[in-house]
């Protein structure tokens, strides 16, 4: 026996064979996983309803011609956000996987989810920015600050959205990588 065989056997030996969760415990996983994202969406949904009322009211309501704009252009950034959501990360039920494997589902359904996380800057972020954007130099320019304290204010106000923003690609970022740790089990489940 050749060193390279040798050395080949001891590694073979040293690697435990992983242990198959059972059906029940694939199947909970695809339902917990259907029902947060079920969940998270309808989240969406409603904040998105709320954002198109708001800002179509101040499409009508504001006086400052940036802030119509910016208003509309937000509506309609919602529209597109909501849109992109339901047609990249709805939430699929585990019945739907018909005669497919349920790791195979449960892997398809992790890794559809994550592609949709690690994208959310371009699709959900993005569409805001414009509309945003002019709205906040609507405000500012509707009413040039009288003061050090105003321009502060309108300071911070843009330093807190651009805070929200980065925050909320952050944390979809962090939860990609712990949905591509779970691809990476059923990966490795599968060999």
């Amino acid at each position: 026996m050749t060193s390279d065989e040798t050395v080949r056997e001891s590694w073979q030996a040293s690697v435990t064979e992983a242990n198959l969760p059972s059906m029940d415990e694939v199947r909970a996983g695809a339902d917990r996983l259907y029902r947060k994202v079920r969940l998270r969406n309808r989240i969406e949904y409603a904040a998105c309803t709320v954002a198109v009322a708001c800002f179509g009211v101040y499409v009508f309501v504001l006086e400052p011609v940036l802030q119509k704009i910016g208003s509309a252009l937000i509506v309609a950034g919602t529209v597109f956000a909501a849109w992109q959501l339901h047609r990249r990360a709805s939430a699929v039920a585990p019945e739907a996987a018909g005669q497919m494997p349920v790791l195979d589902f449960a892997r398809a359904q992790l890794a559809r989810q994550r592609d949709a996380l690690l994208s959310i800057f371009w699709w959900y972020l993005l569409p805001f920015i414009p509309g945003l954007a002019i709205f906040m130099a609507g405000t500012i320019t509707a009413r040039p600050p009288h003061s050090w304290g105003q321009a502060i204010g309108s300071a911070i106000g843009c330093a807190v959205t651009v805070g929200l923003f980065a925050g909320l690609w952050w944390l979809n970022r962090r939860v990609a990588a712990k949905l591509q740790k779970r691809i990476d089990e059923i990966d490795a489940l599968r060999g």
